[in-house]
């Protein structure tokens, strides 16, 4: 029981940070989309936001699918 309440926090946790770091992306996406209809050169730092919150992204979600399939394991058992 005290392992299903972990992991069912620790999925709320990083479906929290999912969620921040996605709106955190999207200014950076905004601007790369804006340099991109304007026909100019994408800001660097732009780029490398967007590159680097799509990592940690990547990374939480990872992490996430960890916890969900260990949730199910445990119900399973």
């Amino acid at each position: 029981m005290f392992e299903r309440n972990k992991l069912a926090k620790e999925i709320h946790m990083l479906e929290e940070e999912i969620k921040l770091l996605e709106i955190k992306r999207s200014r950076s996406q905004a601007a790369l989309l804006e340099s991109l209809i304007s026909r100019v050169e994408p800001n660097e730092i732009d780029v490398q936001y967007f590159r680097t919150f799509t990592a940690e992204i990547d990374v939480k979600r990872a992490q996430l699918q960890k916890c969900t399939k260990e949730l199910e394991a445990t119900f399973k058992k």
